[in-house]
């Protein structure tokens, strides 16, 4: 992004195909989100990486189609294109992640190099932290970002993380997004992040149904409830649609309840519906 101008939103992660019921539908944490972000009207890009291959072709396209940046989206010469094997169990899903793949080796090339313009707000999770050309691409972003609102959607997934990492990211982040089952396996209290981390401003658990309860630093904690929209189909993308509606409203200058409100809207209006991104929200 040598010469462009501040974008609102820059994900970093995964771009690939959940196949559920075996029909493909895109997606990857970062790309759900970057998605519902282009979607509420953020000037949002990605960096990832997809294969030479037809669903990276597709995969580039509708990133498009739904307004997101993709400049920073390398085609890999010899990995394919992300796949993960999704089964829903009442709704809950879970995740076979194929490996390797092209988002395995983020590059970004020269654009890292040459310090492109800091966005208003950079997204990261763990997955694509997996190997070490992705993982030491995030360090230069995260460099390159220094003044950007950082927002750490921790994303746990099979036994791609571990707490060193999850804690070495927290290091450089001003919002921590987790859900209430990732707070129970990682054993974290928002009260010894903010005591451990200085930079960090905000942690949001969403819990569901129940809604989310949000913490930050010098305040009172408070839960806002979920909002629904029907009955739940899957919940895939759920998560992603509620960080993108926080970080929309965040950018407008709204409070934390608002930001929480908007999240649980639109993650209700998501979970309602089939797949990550549905078209009638």
């Amino acid at each position: 992004m040598k010469g462009a101008v501040e974008m609102d939103v820059v994900a970093f992660g995964e771009i690939l195909w959940d196949v559920i019921d075996g029909v493909p539908h895109l997606g990857g944490a970062p790309f759900n989100f970057a998605a519902h972000a282009a979607l509420l009207e953020l000037k949002t890009a990605i960096v990832s990486a997809v294969g030479c291959d037809e669903l990276g072709t597709k995969a580039i396209a509708a990133a498009e189609r739904f307004g997101v940046g993709v400049s920073l989206v390398e085609r890999h010469p010899s990995l394919p294109t992300g796949i993960v094997n999704v089964t829903l169990a009442d709704g809950i899903p879970s995740y076979e992640i194929v490996r390797p793949v092209a988002w395995d080796e983020i590059s970004c090339g020269s654009a890292a190099d040459a310090a492109p313009v800091p966005p208003k707000v950079f997204y990261f999770g763990t997955l694509a932290q997996r190997s070490p050309v992705s993982a030491a691409t995030l360090r230069r972003l995260l460099r390159a970002f220094d003044t950007s609102l950082t927002f750490f959607d921790v994303n746990l997934r099979q036994d791609w993380w571990s707490e060193a990492l999850v804690l070495k990211c927290l290091e450089s982040v001003d919002v921590f997004k987790v859900n209430d089952e990732e707070m129970k396996t990682l054993g974290f209290s928002p009260e010894a992040l903010f005591s451990r981390f200085p930079r960090l401003k905000t942690v949001v658990e969403t819990r569901g149904a129940e809604g989310c309860r949000v913490a930050s630093r010098g305040e009172s904690a408070f839960d806002s409830p979920a909002i629904c929209d029907g009955p739940v189909v899957d919940t895939v993308g759920a998560g992603d649609s509620f960080s993108a509606a926080f970080i929309a409203a965040i950018l407008r200058g709204e409070s934390l309840k608002a930001a929480a409100e908007a999240g649980n809207r639109l993650a209700g209006k998501v979970a309602a519906r089939a797949g990550a991104i549905p078209e009638d929200i």
